[in-house]
């Protein structure tokens, strides 16, 4: 064992660990940080953790059954999907954290990757009182479309995380961008647009869409830019943070536009989708510091609904189990380093 993974004292300056690269000293210190902006997310995590038992789910199943096909169908294929990549980002940070240098860095990651399992474990507890879980999780089996995004979305974690170079650890980032920016958005919306007549679902997609977007992506928007900051990145790897968003982009809308097809539901048009996928990709290329690249429309109804409910406090606790603290609002910069 190589006992300088846990204590080097001729290691860095805690001030001097980059993300990339170096010999860290071993130590964990709040008090003494290289950029702003990990210390600040750790802290809203940190104030915002949240349980499944904190959400009312005792009329799921019933609420479910009342749903006409299409909808069920809606639910269950979005649930099948947002499963996958909160168990996919689970192991994903857990490789990419073994890359990062900056142990105050490292410590946030380790941060997210509980509350990755615990959004896996709301999926689970949810789909239970609605009684469908084995289905549920069993669905990649048999749909295609549902067990090819599954596997876009594995490949493009998988292409760069060796850890090589930085290059590679910046695309590495980019993939984590397009995860929590792109790929649970339009099944945040599905379930909205059900709202009340799945009070248990939409309650617990809150919490979790409030984590992903108020600071898992602020996070790595925040690792993709300070690791081009630190380093001379090459040409090419911005050009493939681009292509990479773009293949985010056609993934989500090839998935969405299938199970309109297949589900149609009131509200929703492939303009609609397209619209709303597209700003959310110029949103995320502006946040790291890149040109948007996509058509840019008015804020569509989905995106409205979305923010909506990242702002609102009232979801509903489970009497019997736990209370519900509200969902903290952050006043802090998570874009400043």
């Amino acid at each position: 064992m190589d006992v300088k993974h846990y204590y080097n004292p001729n290691g860095e300056e805690i001030l001097d660990e980059k993300i990339f690269g170096g010999t860290p000293s071993g130590f964990v210190d709040f008090n003494r940080s290289r950029y702003r902006w990990d210390s600040n997310i750790y802290d809203l995590m940190n104030a915002n953790t949240w349980f499944p038992s904190e959400v009312n789910t005792i009329t799921e199943k019933k609420n479910f059954n009342l749903l006409t096909p299409n909808e069920q169908s809606i639910y269950k294929m979005t649930f099948a999907q947002l499963s996958f990549n909160d168990s996919a980002q689970e192991e994903y940070l857990s490789d990419f954290r073994q890359l990062a240098n900056n142990r105050l860095v490292k410590s946030v990651i380790s941060l997210q990757i509980m509350q990755e399992v615990n959004h896996s474990k709301s999926y689970a507890v949810l789909l239970d009182a609605c009684g469908n879980s084995d289905e549920v999780f069993n669905l990649y089996k048999y749909d295609d479309a549902l067990n090819r995004k599954n596997q876009q979305i594995s490949e493009q974690f998988a292409q760069h995380i060796d850890g090589s170079s930085v290059d590679k650890m910046l695309l590495s980032a980019m993939a984590s961008v397009n995860l929590e920016g792109i790929y649970f958005l339009l099944g945040f919306g599905y379930i909205y647009l059900l709202g009340d007549k799945v009070p248990g679902a939409r309650d617990m997609i809150k919490f979790i869409a409030r984590d992903e977007l108020n600071t898992h992506l602020p996070l790595f928007t925040n690792i993709y830019k300070t690791i081009r900051k630190e380093n001379k990145i090459l040409t090419s790897t911005i050009d493939t943070s681009y292509q990479m968003i773009e293949e985010a982009v056609n993934i989500e809308l090839d998935y969405g536009k299938y199970l309109l097809n297949q589900f149609p539901i009131m509200g929703v048009t492939p303009e609609l989708m397209e619209d709303t996928v597209c700003n959310y990709a110029n949103d995320r290329l502006k946040k790291i510091g890149l040109d948007p690249i996509f058509k840019e429309s008015k804020t569509t109804n989905m995106q409205k609904l979305v923010t909506k409910h990242l702002e609102m406090n009232d979801v509903k606790s489970n009497f019997f189990e736990s209370n519900v603290s509200n969902y903290a609002k952050s006043s802090l910069d998570l874009n400043d380093f």
